[in-house]
């Protein structure tokens, strides 16, 4: 049995440590994928503490996963929204709308370094560029290795649509950076080496 669906059904039965263990092995990443929806920590700690209260409520009503970061983004994703919704009554708010923007790992570690190359520059400058939701999904493929299929359920993107905005985004960092920086493609991501298209 995979190590997740494991954990995930002993949380299922009410074993207080596999929740303690994915509280606590989830909470940050969890944290860092909504703190890029809206900026602002105490209403993505709610949101991630309103997560784990329905999981707790449903207990062994849960759905099975081999994945449990896929399922507690999707459901994080899904409390932001309803959160978002309430607190606009008249304006209709479509999922879509949430704006995925907040800096990658990436970028982080950029903003750190006294000495910035200008492969490094040009990737910095490309992401900034791209729109909302092909940073979410480079940021769901490469930086959290979600296969298609869940980054499919997460944006609500129907079956081939995740690959070919993965492809769009692709072309479009290498557009930026070889018409700006005349830097071939093939340097300037780091986080392809871990996932393939």
């Amino acid at each position: 049995m995979n190590k997740d669906r494991e954990i995930w059904e002993n949380f299922k039965d009410g074993d207080q440590s596999a929740l303690s263990n994915i509280y606590f092995q989830y909470f940050q990443s969890m944290f860092q994928y909504g703190i890029r929806f809206k900026d602002d920590s105490e209403f993505i700690k709610d949101c991630i503490q309103d997560v784990f209260f329905k999981l707790i409520q449903a207990g062994d009503k849960l759905s099975p996963t081999d994945n449990i970061r896929f399922y507690l983004f999707k459901a994080l994703k899904n409390a932001i929204y309803k959160e978002i919704d309430k607190g606009k009554k008249i304006e209709l708010v479509e999922f879509a709308s949430l704006k995925f923007d907040s800096p990658f790992a990436f970028e982080q570690e950029l903003a750190e370094k006294e000495k910035v190359s200008n492969r490094e520059i040009a990737l910095l400058k490309a992401l900034n560029e791209l729109s909302a939701r092909q940073r979410e999904i480079i940021y769901l493929r490469y930086e959290c290795g979600l296969e298609y299929e869940q980054i499919c359920e997460i944006m609500q993107l129907k079956n081939d649509s995740a690959r070919k905005l993965v492809f769009r985004a692709i072309k479009s960092l290498k557009e930026i950076i070889e018409g700006q920086f005349h830097l071939p493609i093939l340097i300037f991501i780091r986080f392809s080496n871990k996932h393939a298209l």
